[in-house]
């Protein structure tokens, strides 16, 4: 999936430590699409299957409310594992708030955020100076985890993993640990 500039979804850690994936789309009926796909990916990567049909159908009602509603030409969705709770965020250039409604049984529109309450353990929106973030949150499983790959792009993590293996090459050079 690319951004609107080409970009794709940027997976990293806030200063907490926790996985968050962002990205900024299109503000167009297709981007819709693009939303469930990142949303699917990032629950994947994070093993977070028992929250994944929830997880799209939330980032999809959101991201569709911010289509139809918005200003502008992009809406940026980001999503935060934060312990047991999966975040997602949908920001749009739109001070109006969202608000819950009972549609009515012949109306097209109007039954995204009664989905939304349904499914998430809580959900919300907060103004911001220029527009608005709508957020949800999905109950994860206490077993959920970010990538299990070894994090290699960090100065630090680069001159750890450098010293242990140096460390164990003297060792075996000096003969340490080995039985005669």
């Amino acid at each position: 999936m690319r951004t609107r500039q080409g970009r794709r979804a940027w997976p990293y850690e806030d200063d907490a430590g926790r996985p968050v994936v962002t990205k900024v789309f299109d503000r167009a009926p297709e981007a819709v699409a693009e939303v469930r796909q990142v949303v699917a990916d990032a629950v994947a990567r994070w093993h977070l299957d028992a929250v994944a049909d929830r997880a799209v159908l939330v980032a999809s009602e959101l991201a569709t409310n911010a289509v139809l509603h918005t200003r502008r030409d992009a809406i940026r969705v980001t999503l935060r594992l934060l312990g047991g709770r999966l975040r997602i965020e949908v920001y749009d250039f739109s001070r109006a708030m969202p608000v819950l409604t009972a549609a009515g049984a012949d109306e097209v529109h109007g039954r995204g955020l009664a989905l939304v309450e349904a499914v998430s353990q809580s959900w919300g929106a907060d103004p911001l100076p220029w527009g608005k973030r709508v957020w949800a949150e999905v109950q994860a499983p206490v077993t959920a985890r970010g990538p299990i790959a070894p994090r290699w792009d960090t100065a630090t993590a680069q001159v750890v993993y450098g010293a242990v293996v140096l460390f164990a090459l003297g060792a075996l050079a000096c003969g340490v640990g080995m039985s005669r």
